[in-house]
């Protein structure tokens, strides 16, 4: 599931490029030297010839969002005159499932795109990202990459995006709503028991206060609900004599739909349960729920910066474990760059250079350290992401934490959040229709009082493997 991290994380990082399907070619004459005529006629100087020309698009933002593309001009700046025949252009497109596939055919798609972790083996597989192994290999910074995030996009040992970010599926909680109602908050090494009773205990739906607050809506609610799976040991996936076999319709997946229906049932979730990825975190944030699960850092950005609630009323937990002592399991995910196939040598070479430019660089802290400083001239706060690209223990990981203790706008997180979360990988294989169609089944479990779950789940699963699992080839 991607992450929609518009507001949500340092637009430096986020800047990504798109290269354009064509390129101008500069022009070079060099003055071949005459035959020396007796020394008397001096020699004609060669002239350096000019660099090519390559010109790529960078992926810009919406017109509304000034203060990103204004750092993106920035970049670019910084970029070309280390660079000088880099040419850009700029178009905001977004990475669209349902969209690629067109874009590639047409072979209208950039050159380099942002995709999410589940996107991985479809791309490679589908032959719509370059391999860039050799690139990589060769870069000074392999060794620091964090491999745990480089995982979903190296395919049979070879390497086919960068990390940008990634996440691990949390829950934000609004400490203000359980002072206010005199509740204590949730011991951190919690519990699916320990997070009913806490929502039973701030539930309030003749002031509009859900206790919890999932993803009802669209591929967002499928993401949501995966979480829960992991946690009670299910998988969706698994490969059997090189065919993709679907494994939710299992008593972990039953486990988890109970969960959701204990929720439902106790009218413990928001009476418009319809929600999306943003729809869901603007209710957080404007005080409309006590819990919210998303990505890491996505929910304390909007409710901080976009609600008003201070940071010092929010806290960051990892899933709760299905019972006392076990995994306090997430799904794990990110954004990455990807570079198209069918671009040419130059323009690959180009976007790779664009796409690990400041990684690694006093450029990058530097960029990080002026948004920080920007944010808390507006009396915004910097919501940095728990996991990043770089290992944490290199030298520029320890530089990155450094710089972040400096400041008293910077959100933190709870040294327990670190040491008890435990990733689990998105489906390597068809992620997003796998989570589109348990998003019907999720609608299902809050729209119907006596929904048969195993029936359900079962359909889903029957489904899902007919017309989707089924048909992936394994190579």
């Amino acid at each position: 599931m991607r992450v929609k991290k518009a507001s949500t994380m340092s637009a430096i990082a986020l800047t990504v490029l798109i290269a354009g399907c064509s390129s101008s070619n500069g022009t070079s004459s060099t003055t071949s030297p005459a035959p020396a005529a007796k020394e008397s006629t001096p020699a004609a100087v060669t002239a350096a010839p000019a660099a090519k020309k390559v010109t790529i698009t960078a992926q810009s933002f919406k017109a509304d969002q000034k203060e990103k593309n204004d750092q993106l001009d920035q970049r670019i700046a910084r970029f070309k005159t280390k660079f000088p025949n880099a040419d850009f252009k700029k178009d905001d497109w977004q990475y669209n499932p349902l969209e690629i596939g067109i874009k590639m055919a047409s072979n209208s798609a950039p050159t380099e795109y942002t995709t999410y972790a589940t996107e991985g083996k479809v791309l490679v597989d589908k032959k719509w990202v370059a391999d860039i192994t050799d690139s990589m290999s060769s870069w000074v910074h392999a060794k620091d990459m964090n491999d745990l995030l480089s995982k979903p996009f190296v395919v049979n040992g070879k390497t086919y995006g960068v990390p940008i970010d990634g996440y691990v599926m949390t829950i934000t909680l609004n400490k203000k709503l359980f002072k206010d109602k005199g509740v204590e908050l949730p011991p951190m090494d919690w519990t699916w028991d320990d997070l009913l009773a806490a929502a039973r205990k701030i539930n309030d739906p003749a002031k509009g206060i859900a206790g919890f607050i999932p993803m009802g809506k669209g591929p967002e609610a499928g993401w949501n609900w995966t979480n829960f799976l992991y946690a009670a040991g299910g998988d969706v996936q698994k490969l059997e004599n090189g065919k993709v076999v679907g494994v939710f319709n299992s008593e972990a997946g039953l486990q988890a739909l109970e969960f959701y229906k204990k929720l439902k049932d106790e009218n413990l979730i928001p009476q418009n349960w319809a929600l999306g990825y943003g729809d869901a975190l603007n209710a957080f944030a404007q005080g409309r729920g006590a819990m919210v699960m998303c990505g890491s850092g996505n929910a304390a950005d909007t409710a901080i910066n976009e609600g008003g609630i201070s940071k010092d009323d929010l806290v960051v937990y990892p899933m709760p474990s299905f019972t006392k002592g076990g995994k306090h399991t997430g799904v794990l995910g990110g954004n990455y760059r990807v570079i198209n196939p069918k671009s040419d040598k130059d323009q690959q070479e180009m976007a790779f250079k664009w796409i690990t430019d400041e990684y690694f660089t006093d450029d990058f802290l530097n960029s990080t350290k002026k948004e920080i400083e920007d944010r808390k001239g507006k009396n915004r706060v910097y919501i940095p992401q728990p996991i990043n690209y770089w290992k944490d223990s290199s030298d520029f990981g320890k530089k990155y934490t450094d710089l972040l203790a400096k400041y008293d706008n910077v959100f933190k997180y709870d040294p327990q959040l670190l040491a008890l979360w435990d990733g689990k990988p998105e489906a390597q294989y068809e992620a997003q229709k796998y989570y589109t169609e348990m998003a019907n089944v999720i609608q299902k479990v809050f729209t119907t009082k006596d929904v048969d779950l195993k029936k359900a789940l079962s359909e889903a699963a029957t489904k899902v493997q007919t017309e989707t699992f089924d048909k992936v080839k394994v190579e």
